[in-house]
């Protein structure tokens, strides 16, 4: 397996950079988040589970999340991870979703008693799960994945939203406009919150949004075709440099800027201009 390295890139006010890594020959399909609790980290975890931590004085693995029960399984693999409320959640399969709240420490959040393992699909699997989660703290979360799959956690139970689709979930943007927008397959997008949504948006793509994020007043979405926005419930194909579109791929949020990174570059966006940390062209 390639070597995977972990990179952050520190900055002041003006974009002066320093940089950290971390490097192991682990962590197939990794995923990434940065936490703030219970101490601020880079947190990144891989598909089967391997976790590494950088940052606040520590540069290592950490224990791999357990599997748990056969019949209960606190993880199987990890499709996504998200901050929400500053922790890192990461789900997978079977709806299973677990909490990182300590180092080496992961809290199982799929209680069965509200949320089912998904029933078998036309082909006999039953290894249909999450594929994304989002949430604006600990007792509002929407996790979702397979067709119009879509559920929504309190804190205390799970209880499932009745969408207006079974296509296939593929992320989940939790707006600061009070509104929580699911995008789904062919770049189409559901908005709406708990037991209330519809669709705003009918996507005709051959691929789905790779990323969504709020920023700036608006939701970013990006795919492999470029970067679009929405804007009081309109999808909108906005006027960005050629060279922020070459950047399309993941979205990260913080400290008051948006980083926009993909195959050929990263750039950070505060609300008024674009600035390059990598180049845009092999």
């Amino acid at each position: 397996m390639p070597t995977k390295r972990l990179v952050s890139i520190f900055t002041d006010g003006e974009l002066d950079m320093s940089c950290g890594e971390y490097d192991s020959e682990y962590f197939g399909l990794a995923r990434l988040t940065v936490v703030q609790r219970p101490i601020e980290q880079a947190i990144m975890v891989g598909l089967d589970g391997d976790v590494a931590a950088l940052g606040s004085g520590v540069n290592d693995a950490e224990d791999s999340i357990p599997m748990g029960k056969a019949d209960t399984p606190l993880f199987s693999s990890a499709h996504a991870i998200a901050n929400i409320d500053g922790y890192a959640y990461v789900v997978g399969p079977w709806r299973t979703i677990c909490r990182r709240t300590a180092p080496d420490v992961w809290e199982n959040l799929a209680h069965r008693t509200s949320l089912p393992r998904p029933e078998p699909d036309k082909f006999g699997s039953t290894d249909d799960g999450f594929d994304c989660i989002a949430g604006y703290n600990a007792t509002d979360i929407y996790a979702g994945g397979g067709e119009g799959d879509l559920w929504h956690f309190d804190g205390k139970r799970w209880d499932q939203c009745p969408v207006p689709t079974n296509m296939k979930i593929e992320n989940i943007c939790c707006a600061g406009d009070g509104h929580v927008y699911v995008g789904l397959q062919s770049g189409s997008i559901m908005r709406g919150r708990e037991n209330k949504w519809k669709m705003i948006h009918n996507g005709t793509f051959s691929l789905p949004f790779k990323d969504m994020a709020w920023f700036d007043g608006k939701v970013y979405c990006t795919s492999d075709y470029g970067v679009w926005t929405i804007e009081n419930g309109k999808f909108i194909n906005p006027d960005l440099p050629a060279e922020v579109r070459s950047c399309s791929g993941n979205l990260s949020v913080g400290d008051g800027v948006m980083l926009l990174a993909g195959m050929y570059g990263a750039t950070v966006y505060d609300g008024s201009k674009w600035t390059s940390l990598l180049p845009t062209s092999m």
